[in-house]
């Protein structure tokens, strides 16, 4: 007695595969509704089942984008004799279940508004999820500035009282970190590296020490070697104003004896103190 071969049965994939999309969409929902914010999340330090934040984002989009697509070929693929049938049969006797169809839509409708305009339960909800979110940042690293994550080596510098990029790199370097562009952010670095953004940043932390808070930076701003003139790099370096202006023509700036260093720094996408470097050679 031979064995019946047996046919991959699509309807039997495509059920199974919308109950494991269900359950990813459902589960990592959950999980990003109590995940931190951003500026702990993308940091690097925290992970939930050993997956962090971005992943649980990728997890969810990427399922219910499978989720969808199944939906579709289960009812217009495997089920459409089914469907047709089903439709055809309702339009001919019409909505039956007219009752049902208006209960439907003014839940959803409830659920609808009720969610953007905050009405209770939907509002403590969502405001319960921001406090679990917020409760993180008592439990995990969160960095010296806001989404420092996002920054760039020339950003990093003037976190280190403006620490050439140049000796950045070279540290990071040293440690095995590879880098392609001086404006490439801490993250796409870590990413990179198989890093996080906190573990690249301990690594400048180590040896040019801690780097200015959120508050630092902002008491900063506007004050300090960025704000000193050329005219006045002219007077201390004893290099004529001419020679100055002639070397940041070179590099396609044009620039006059009041343009201060940092003016020139953000043209150059470099540091005030990279700009003294290169006119000086101090």
């Amino acid at each position: 007695m031979t064995k019946e071969k047996r046919v991959f049965n699509i309807r039997s994939f495509t059920s199974f595969a919308l109950a494991i999309s269900t359950i990813v969409m459902a589960w990592s929902g959950f999980i990003l509704y109590v995940a931190p914010p951003g500026r702990i999340a993308n940091w690097g330090t925290w992970r939930l089942m050993l997956f962090t934040k971005t992943e649980w984002q990728a997890l969810h989009t990427i399922f219910s984008y499978l989720f969808f697509i199944l939906f579709i070929i289960h009812l217009f693929f495997v089920n459409w004799k089914t469907f047709l049938v089903y439709f055809k049969s309702k339009l001919i006797s019409g909505l039956n279940r007219k009752w049902e169809l208006l209960a439907a839509i003014i839940v959803s409708t409830v659920f609808f508004i009720g969610t953007l305009r905050s009405w209770t339960p939907f509002g403590p909800v969502m405001k319960f999820g921001e406090k679990v979110k917020e409760g993180w940042g008592n439990k995990f690293e969160t960095p010296p500035v806001l989404h420092m994550e996002t920054y760039t080596l020339p950003q990093v510098s003037g976190l280190f009282d403006s620490t050439a990029v140049s000796e950045i790199k070279k540290l990071l370097l040293e440690n095995n970190i590879t880098i392609r562009e001086n404006d490439t952010t801490l993250r796409q670095i870590a990413e990179r590296n198989n890093k996080t953004p906190s573990e690249v940043y301990r690594i400048v932390e180590a040896k040019f020490g801690k780097a200015k808070s959120s508050q630092e930076v902002a008491g900063s701003q506007g004050q300090g070697f960025g704000k000193t003139s050329l005219e006045t790099i002219s007077k201390n370096s004893g290099i004529a104003l001419e020679v100055l202006i002639a070397r940041l023509k070179e590099n396609g700036i044009e620039a006059t004896g009041n343009m201060t260093l940092r003016e020139v720094a953000e043209k150059l996408q470099t540091t005030p103190r990279e700009v003294n470097e290169m006119l000086t050679g101090k």
